[in-house]
């Protein structure tokens, strides 16, 4: 396997991990009634998606 394709798993890995991390986060600061640090939260990775999916590259 070269070592493009590893870089490309772990990016990926990474990705989904943080993606993960994200929706749990997410749902943890609505529980709570943290409504201003969940929208701060949901614009900040958004824009991380929206990059990591070549949106913003």
């Amino acid at each position: 396997m070269s070592s493009e394709v590893l870089e490309d798993l772990l990016s990926k890995e990474i990705h989904d991990d943080t993606w993960e991390w994200w929706k749990s986060h997410l749902y943890f600061l609505r529980e709570e009634k943290d409504f201003h640090e969940a929208e701060a939260v949901f614009k900040e990775f958004s824009m991380y998606r929206s990059r990591y999916n070549g949106l913003d590259f």
